[in-house]
C-alpha cells in the first residue's frame, strides 16, 4: 500500500537534519507529523508568497490601502475623519479606494510637485477622478483661485481639504465652482 504523503515531495523535511529525513523514509508517524506541519504553514506560505503585492498600491489588498495611504503621507486626505467609526464612501469627502490607489501610486510625484500649480491640479484630478482643475494667482499676492469644473460639484469639501493641504501655509484660498459647459450665466 502507498503511503499518501510523501516525504521526497515535503518542502519542510528538505530543511531538516538528515536523521529527520532519514526517519521520515521509514516511519509512518514521520511523515505524518510532516504533513501536519507542512499544513499548519499553508497560511503563511500563501501570504509570503503574495507579500510582492503588498507595496504596490494596484495590486495590494483594499484592507492594506489605508496603511499604504499612511506610508506615502497621505493618511490625512484618505483616512476618515477621527469623529466617524469607518470610511464611508458615500460620506462627502471620502475618496473611493481605486482614487486612493491611483494618488498612492502618484505619491512621490504628487509630493515632488507639492506647492506647484501643476501638483495641485494633477493631485486634484486624481483624488476625483475630474480632469479640467485651473489655479490662477495674481503675481505679488499671496492668494490663489481653484477653478473647479462644474463635474467635480459633488467633490467640493474633498477639493476644498486638498487644497488647504496642497497650498504653501502663507498662499489664501479660494474656490470658484465653473458653470456647465453651455450654460450661459
Amino acid at each position: 500500500m502507498d503511503d499518501p504523503v510523501k516525504p521526497s515531495g515535503s518542502r519542510l523535511l528538505k530543511v531538516l537534519p538528515e536523521v529527520f529525513q532519514v526517519a521520515a523514509d521509514t516511519s509512518p508517524a514521520m511523515r505524518a507529523l510532516m504533513a501536519v506541519a507542512e499544513d499548519m504553514q499553508g497560511p503563511v506560505r500563501e501570504v509570503l508568497d503574495r507579500i510582492h503585492t503588498v507595496p504596490d498600491p494596484r495590486r495590494a489588498p483594499a484592507s492594506l490601502i489605508p496603511f499604504l495611504s499612511h506610508w506615502v503621507d497621505l493618511d490625512w486626505l484618505t483616512l476618515p475623519d477621527p469623529g466617524t467609526a469607518t470610511a464611508d464612501s458615500t460620506r462627502p469627502g471620502t475618496i473611493p479606494v481605486a482614487r486612493q490607489r491611483d494618488l498612492i501610486a502618484a505619491a512621490a510625484d504628487l509630493s515632488s510637485r507639492r506647492g506647484t500649480v501643476d501638483g495641485l491640479t494633477r493631485f486634484l484630478h486624481l483624488a476625483t477622478g475630474v480632469p479640467g482643475f485651473a489655479v490662477e494667482s495674481v503675481p505679488g499676492e499671496f492668494h490663489i483661485k481653484v477653478l473647479v469644473p462644474a463635474d467635480a460639484a459633488g467633490h467640493l469639501d474633498l477639493v476644498g481639504r486638498i487644497v488647504k493641504g496642497m497650498k504653501p501655509a502663507h498662499v489664501t484660498d479660494q474656490l470658484v465652482l465653473l458653470p456647465e459647459p453651455g450654460d450661459v450665466g
